[in-house]
């Protein structure tokens, strides 16, 4: 028996008029301006969604999609001739990264090649990721702490602006060479207290 499918309006070409779509075909949804409702693509590990719902990107495949492996002649844990079809969401993957022994290799197209990511550096910058979501970034500004990088105990020295526009981004003169982000400036630090007043 086949499962019938939950499907919703393709985002990425919904706006296509038809000679736009008679010349190309939709990669997403291969012109049937349909694909399946991402609340329905779960992850088999824990059980929840594989996408991000609610967001501009839910649409589009996250994390380990529809993966597909096959025991062979002399697998013991998987049978011959079985195919094994599973989907695990970029958590359960982090997860399972941290499991292993070996840990994975890791390239990023935005490195320089004098100092590309492994995945000891990209752990790291995961954890600061977690760690500025649960509010580890705010309170190290609103404590005058450095928040370039997690659990810094120095104090701030500097506040970054962005385009004139302050921001809670602050480090101390140790993490001050860190910074490079084009449009953004260090200016001396700015309490929260001030904040009102600028």
């Amino acid at each position: 028996m086949t499962e019938e499918l939950n499907l919703v309006d393709c985002t990425r070409c919904t706006n296509w008029d038809e000679k736009e779509r008679y010349f190309k075909a939709c990669p997403h949804c291969h012109n049937t301006k349909k694909v399946i409702a991402p609340e329905t693509v779960l992850c088999n590990m824990c059980g929840g969604p594989q996408r991000p719902l609610g967001t501009h990107n839910e649409q589009y495949s996250h994390g380990l999609e529809k993966a597909s492996v096959e025991g062979g002649y002399d697998s013991y844990h998987l049978f011959d001739c079985t195919e094994y079809t599973f989907s695990f969401c970029e958590k359960c993957l982090r997860e399972l990264f941290t499991k292993c022994k070996i840990p994975p290799s890791v390239s990023c197209r935005l490195d320089d090649i004098e100092n590309p990511t492994d995945y000891a550096r990209d752990l790291v910058e995961y954890e600061y990721r977690l760690w500025k979501d649960n509010g580890g970034h705010h309170q190290a500004y609103l404590d005058r702490k450095c928040n370039f990088v997690k659990d810094c105990l120095n104090r701030a020295e500097y506040t970054q602006l962005i385009s004139n526009d302050f921001t809670e981004n602050c480090c101390c003169e140790e993490h001050k060479e860190l910074w490079g982000y084009g449009n953004s400036k260090l200016t001396k630090f700015i309490p929260n207290v001030l904040k009102p007043f600028l």
